[in-house]
């Protein structure tokens, strides 16, 4: 994004209900009637009552409208985008099958091309559905051919959303060594210095993915460099108890122990962590993303998210991979995390709607350590926001917000999308890129993804490859 997309007049996004999630130390609201929030440049100027503000901002540009609602745009905190071109394969697996039968195959054929056509195809359904934010973990073998990871900028950069990147590899049982790994971070590490949107992390697949070594270069990598660590835990009990094999620990309190929580981090999945996994992770201020759709298409379990959060742990929403959610509605993984909670406790009590809005927006932005910036609509943060219609049937009438957003509405309900200042949606879809040109892309791609993998045995229905032709 450039600062040419941006409006050069303040704007005035008015709203039926402004939904900030900003603390009540701010000074401001969580919830404003009639409300508006003024961005000037790639920050929000004010937010108050739209009668106000229109008073006092008389030439202001408006958006939205007397009944749309207006939300700090969504966190994702967690996804791959190396996922982009296998969505709705192999999901018949758990997640130790799905790892060997779907993603060991594809690791080995990404590069940057690829990389760059799955993340514009993500990146487009997840601004439709409100994200403004997406950290993510681009899981695969490195290319020997060159870098990967630049594709996955490139594509954001031209999207306009806003990118917590990292690169998350192993060399346990694999036929490379740690270098390949490092140069690629270093390559990321680069291109997301040289954008104005994405920001840099170290990824760690696993724990059982890496050799003791190679975990320890990890830690020295993200320690050293001043990095913060994007990395999965407890995500299925097979993990658990592998790792404890290994090293006599959990993988929690194996990284507490070799010193990885030293570096900002936040924990993908933390499905089965036990207690003292728990009182771990926030003795550390470690951040967890939560990632219900994926786990339930897995058959992973549920987190512990109350108990999470009773101890202080901050914890955010993220829809995981292309190929294990499989689609990358934001809207639908912050459903989905009351309904598991309801289900989990068996009672309606589990968790509310407001409380699942607050994952989706502060409660991510504080488990990535930035919610100095984004995560809440309050003057002098980033303008990241998100303005649902409220002329739509779906969310026409409106008596609580927070379940009117995170109950009712869907990706049809997402008209505006405001990242960094400038319009990434505008009047119900993207507006820096051609979707039809993103899909024509892919699919080729795709087709020879698949091809290279030797995964046409998963087109269990058509029993023939993506591109349509016949299996001998």
């Amino acid at each position: 994004m450039t600062s040419a997309q941006r409006p050069t007049t303040p704007t005035l996004i008015r709203g039926g209900w402004v939904l900030t999630s900003a603390a009540a130390a701010s000074g401001v609201p969580a919830a404003i009637r009639d409300g508006a929030v003024l961005v000037d440049g790639d920050r929000i100027a004010a937010v108050g009552e739209y009668a106000a503000l229109k008073a006092g901002h008389p030439d202001a540009v408006e958006r939205g409208g007397p009944h749309d609602l207006v939300a700090p745009g969504f966190v994702n905190a967690h996804g791959h985008f190396s996922e982009g071109l296998i969505t709705g394969i192999g999901s018949q697996y758990t997640l130790w099958e799905w790892l060997h039968k779907l993603i060991t195959p594809v690791n080995p054929t990404m590069d940057a091309e690829k990389a760059y056509a799955g993340t514009m195809l993500q990146g487009i359904q997840l601004l439709r559905s409100g994200v403004t934010t997406a950290n993510d973990m681009f899981c695969s073998d490195p290319d020997p051919d060159g870098p990967i990871t630049p594709g996955v900028v490139r594509a954001l950069d031209e999207l306009g959303l806003r990118g917590v990147l990292a690169f998350g590899s192993g060399d346990a049982d694999r036929e490379f060594d740690m270098q390949p790994i490092v140069d690629e971070w270093d390559a990321l590490r680069e291109a997301c210095a040289a954008s104005s949107l994405s920001t840099f992390r170290v990824g760690i697949a696993a724990v059982g993915r890496t050799t003791p070594e190679s975990f320890a270069r990890s830690v020295d990598y993200a320690r050293s460099g001043g990095h913060g660590v994007h990395i999965h835990l407890h995500e299925v009990r097979e993990e658990v108890t592998a790792t404890l094999q290994r090293t006599g620990r959990t993988a929690v309190g194996y990284c507490a122990a070799e010193g990885l929580f030293a570096a900002p981090t936040l924990a993908a999945h933390c499905v089965w962590v036990d207690r003292a996994d728990r009182e771990l992770l926030a003795e550390h201020g470690v951040g967890v993303a939560h990632n219900p759709v994926a786990n339930a298409i897995l058959a992973s379990g549920v987190a512990p998210v109350a108990e999470l959060r009773a101890l202080g742990v901050d914890v955010g929403i993220g829809v995981d991979g292309a190929a294990s959610n499989d689609a990358q509605d934001f809207l639908q993984a912050m459903k989905t995390a009351p309904l598991l909670a309801r289900i989990r406790d068996l009672q309606a009590t589990a968790m509310s709607a407001r409380e699942a809005f607050e994952l989706a927006t502060i409660g991510g932005a504080r488990a990535l350590r930035m919610d100095d910036a984004i995560g809440s609509l309050e003057p002098g943060k980033k303008a990241d926001l998100v303005v649902f219609d409220g002329e739509s049937p779906t969310i026409g009438v409106v008596h609580d917000p927070y379940q009117a957003i995170v109950f009712v509405a869907g990706s049809r309900e997402v008209k505006d999308v405001w990242v960094d200042g400038a319009p990434s949606v505008a009047d119900f879809d993207v507006v820096n890129v051609d979707p039809a040109e993103a899909v024509a892309r892919a699919r080729p791609l795709a087709a020879r993804l698949v091809a290279e993998a030797g995964l046409e045995r998963l087109s269990a229905f058509t029993g023939a490859p993506l591109d349509g032709t016949e299996i001998p």
